[in-house]
Order: C-alpha cells, then structure tokens, then sequence
C-alpha cells in the first residue's frame, strides 16, 4: 500500500493524537508509582519519566514523539511578536514541539503543544484547587502575558485529582469559568472513569491571542488513592 501524500495529512491533528496518546497513558503509568508526592512539581517529574516509558512501547508501532517534550521551559519565541513578548519568560509544564513541514513560512515551521498541569480536589490550606484550576491554568491560554498556545488551535490541561467526586469537582472549576464568562467544560464520554483517566473538552474564544477559536483538551486522572504526601 502506498503511503498517503504529505499534503494529505494534517500534521497538526497527527502530532496532537501522538501527544494525547503518550501523556494519557503515562498518566495510567502514573497512578502505580509508589510514594507518590502530593504536589505538583513532584507529580510532574514523575510523569516525566512516565512519558518516557510510554514513549518506548508506542515508538515501536510509530505511535510515539520523535523529541522529548520540553519540561518546564519557557514559550518559544513567536514570529508574530515584533520584539520580545513577556510570554517568552512564562514556562508551560510540558510542551511538545515538531516542524510543520506544510507550513509555507519556515519562521511559523516550529510549533508547540502546550500541555500545563494542575491539582484538582478539595481546598489545600489556602490554596484552592479547582478554582485555581481555571485563574491559574486555563486563563494562561487566554491571557497574552501568558499566551500558551499561541498561533496553534489547541492544547491540553492535566488535573491531578485528589480529593473529592469527579463530578463536584467539574461543578466547582465550571462555576469558576462562568465567572471568567468562559465556555464551560465537558465530559467527553457518558459517564466518569473511576481509577483511570478522564478526557473533557471546553472551546475558547481567545480576544487577545491568535488563533481567536481554540480547543482546550482536559485529561484528568484519579489519584485519589495514590496520593500518599511528602
């Protein structure tokens, strides 16, 4: 069978599915590490090397990345931006970057998928999580000083749960994004996944960063009995 012509492809939606299908299965991988810390940094560097493993077993179907995604760096520079945006100082969780080689501007080639990640549950000290879910997490996409995943149409947010049932926590983060006056977010399947990882998925309409229509993935896993603390 003769391979598919690369004008055919959509290199933007083969490189998203790619990401989508190592981070949801390292968060699978995640949720049998022992000792696992309770906060978010130390989370993230254990998903670090879950991605890895991943990584590893898909690459032999040609399922996985080609490059490791970049941990905790800052946004690369973006050529729409005529001098240096304070966007380049904010560093995304994740990001996962390819060329698109359909792209006609090479100075647009490089593009990013941005993935940031958060704790969901209930109120830990006075740190709250599923409103802080959306001031601090989903409005970086929206908010030009952060400007995650500028120039692309979407990216994705992990929520570590916790605490607390699945679906008072998305009441709570969606009572947040009505006081944002942003779309809520919503449950990709018919029901929750107890024990396992959850996709939902919200539109936003970004004013202030290009592209205005932008598709924001939510994959939120159960630790609810994993998480042991520091």
């Amino acid at each position: 069978m003769s391979r598919p012509l690369l004008s055919k492809i959509d290199s933007w939606s083969n490189h998203e599915a790619r990401v989508l299908e190592v981070f949801g299965l390292a968060l699978m991988l995640l949720r049998h590490e022992i000792d696992l810390p309770d906060q978010e940094v130390d989370i993230n560097r254990k998903l670090w090397f879950c991605i890895h493993r991943t990584n590893r077993e898909l690459s032999f179907n040609n399922r996985g990345l080609i490059s490791p995604p970049s941990y905790d760096s800052k946004n690369a520079p973006d050529r729409d931006d005529e001098e240096r945006a304070a966007r380049e100082n904010k560093r995304p969780d994740f990001s996962c970057g390819f060329y698109d080689h359909q792209e006609s501007d090479p100075d647009k080639s490089a593009k990013f998928y941005v993935i940031e990640c958060k704790r969901l549950g209930s109120p830990s000290s006075t740190w709250v999580l599923n409103k802080n879910y959306v001031r601090y997490g989903i409005c970086r996409f929206i908010d030009p000083k952060w400007g995650y995943g500028k120039s692309v149409s979407s990216s994705a947010m992990i929520g570590y749960v916790q605490s607390m049932e699945l679906q008072d926590i998305l009441i709570e983060v969606n009572n947040e994004t009505a006081n944002k006056t942003l779309i809520p977010i919503k449950l990709s399947g018919e029901r929750w996944i107890e024990g396992g990882v959850n996709h939902l998925e919200q539109s936003l309409n970004r004013s202030r960063v290009q592209p205005a229509r932008f598709r924001l993935r939510h994959m939120w896993v159960d630790l609810r009995c994993r998480t042991l603390g520091n």
